[in-house]
């Protein structure tokens, strides 16, 4: 009897191994060693006892309660009948959510926004109306769902942080993976009607993940390759709060890590050290995980939050050399009546290729080179204002 792995199975497989025999492997414990492109190897089962090979599987994907959690959602999906409470908490009972019969009815049954027409700025205004916008202190969490009006295809998705992530949607800042974000980069917002469901209820739970996965069992939205909801876990869940020294000041939180890095430029590795060191980053803030109930809350948007720690790098990193295509740059529509910090009309970008990067997105020919030419000018480059902060 033969145990054959393929790939990413081999790799897994002499980890555990490694771990588990505290021996290396050597060639005595193989019978076939193949270097190539498809990578095949084989191992003789008389040297692994069963309890071993149940845990390959676990360890490889191959049980263990997300496993279960995707082979119900497909049962449920090739059946194509109504979603029963029963179904959703089986499903959901890999992230430990379990709801009652009063929750799901709410949450099936939350009101929604309906936007029909992306491309036009009486839309942007409805959305604003409702969950705010991408410079919102407060982001409300919920569910989006998008139809394409030709086709009738459909995609759902969740964030607990809704302004933020249909902004990424309706400036194509999305990065082109799966079905759904190539296919709105090719046939553009105005073939799409966009329904958002704001989640108001605090629930001691993620209740966005739950209606995500109410939608997802819908046979109908077919742009979702993957069919259980994403839960965050680990880091990716835990609250993080970005204090002044004193922990007097509340500047910013989220319930994810990345959030610190795409939204006010402090890298991975930069953010983890003052995390686990408890020190001070550019000297006077700090991150943690322990909220503060007596501090104060700063009221700031995301966008000036951003500007003022630019600021602050400039002093605290005077005497380190900065190559001009890495500074800052903060765009701004060609408008007398713009107002600070206003997220419709101001957008900061950390490197010069980042807005080139936008623009082009947009449909815009730019370059590097034409856009430094009007950086700090005061003159028009495609409709907007350029200036390095």
């Amino acid at each position: 009897n033969w145990i054959n792995l393929q790939d990413y199975d081999v790799i897994m497989s002499f980890t555990y191994l490694i771990f588990k025999t505290k021996k290396s492997i050597t060639a005595n414990n193989t019978k076939f060693f193949n270097l190539t492109k498809n990578f095949n190897f084989s191992i003789n089962s008389s040297s692994i006892s069963k309890i071993e090979k149940e845990n390959w599987k676990l360890i490889l994907g191959r049980k263990g309660p997300i496993k279960y959690a995707h082979n119900l959602a497909k049962e449920q999906i090739k059946r194509n009948k109504t979603v029963t409470l029963k179904v959703m908490n089986e499903i959901l009972a890999y992230c430990n959510i379990s709801i009652n019969e009063e929750i799901f009815n709410s949450l099936i049954n939350t009101p929604s926004i309906m936007i029909k027409n992306l491309d036009i700025n009486e839309s942007k205004k409805i959305l604003k109306d409702n969950i705010g916008s991408v410079s919102s202190k407060i982001q409300i969490p919920g569910v989006y769902i998008f139809k394409h009006k030709l086709t009738g295809d459909k995609y759902v998705g969740s964030s607990s942080q809704l302004a933020i992530r249909i902004s990424g949607y309706l400036n194509y800042t999305h990065k082109p993976t799966g079905k759904f974000v190539p296919l709105i980069l090719k046939d553009k917002l105005s073939n799409f009607t966009l329904e958002v469901i704001p989640l108001v209820n605090n629930y001691n739970f993620r209740s966005e993940i739950v209606l995500e996965q109410y939608f997802l069992l819908d046979p109908t939205f077919n742009l979702n390759t993957i069919k259980v909801a994403n839960y965050p876990s680990g880091s990716n869940s835990k609250p993080l709060f970005m204090y002044n020294r004193d922990k007097s000041i509340l500047y910013y939180s989220s319930t994810q890590q990345i959030d610190f890095i795409k939204n006010l430029n402090i890298s991975h590795f930069t953010f983890t050290k003052h995390l686990k060191n408890g020190s001070y980053y550019l000297g006077k803030y700090l991150f943690t995980r322990e909220p503060e109930l007596n501090t104060k809350i700063k009221d700031i948007s995301i966008l000036n939050l951003a500007l003022q720690l630019e600021k602050d790098r400039k002093l605290f990193n005077k005497n380190k050399p900065l190559n001009s295509l890495s500074r800052s740059v903060l765009m701004c529509l060609e408008n007398n009546s713009i107002k600070k910090g206003d997220s419709n009309q101001e957008m900061l970008f950390f490197s010069i290729g980042k807005c080139v990067e936008f623009l082009k997105n947009k449909g815009i020919s730019a370059t590097q080179v034409s856009l430094v030419k009007y950086i700090g000018t005061g003159k028009s480059y495609h409709g907007y204002i350029f200036k390095y902060v």
